[in-house]
């Protein structure tokens, strides 16, 4: 069987919530939405190719892997950081505009560095909730040589 990497074969399809809640608490455990096991990192902040239990390929091969994961990486740091510092200004009398001018900074690069390999598996577990993976497609994930391919025009 020949698959093109960088097309889908799955349609688009509406989630039920229990799908939902499934799939992004799998990812939040740090495991692999698709199968809910592992091994899916290879160090903090390196996913594996594939997942150890299911072969699954975390990234999927789509160009926008990338993107979405980083949008809900800042995403999470950005809430994180609007918290911290609504419950600094609420539980303080003199607001400590120093420690907030050089802690915050840096709580968001230790942040990006925590939240990193969340943000790649929730934007897995938001792919698979939109295209849930088929049995063909996950069949060619396991039996790939290639880790991934951004080439459309790969040999069919």
């Amino acid at each position: 069987m020949t698959h093109r990497e960088m097309e889908s074969r799955s349609e688009l399809e509406i989630p039920t919530l229990g799908r939902t809640l499934r799939l992004f608490g799998r990812a939040f455990l740090l495991r692999c939405p698709n199968c809910g096991k592992g091994p899916v990192l290879e160090h903090w902040l390196k996913l594996r190719v594939r997942c150890g239990t299911c072969g699954l390929r975390l990234q999927r091969g789509e160009h926008d892997s990338f993107i979405g994961s980083m949008f809900i990486l800042f995403t999470l740091v950005g809430v994180t950081i609007y918290v911290v510092l609504t419950v600094t200004l609420l539980a303080t009398e003199a607001t400590p505009w120093g420690l907030l001018e050089n802690g915050l900074p840096v709580l968001a690069l230790a942040l990006l560095l925590v939240f990193f390999p969340f943000s790649k598996l929730v934007w897995l577990a938001f792919d698979l909730m939109l295209r849930p993976v088929t049995p063909e497609e996950l069949e060619w994930h396991r039996t790939a040589a290639t880790e991934f391919s951004t080439e459309r025009d790969a040999p069919r």
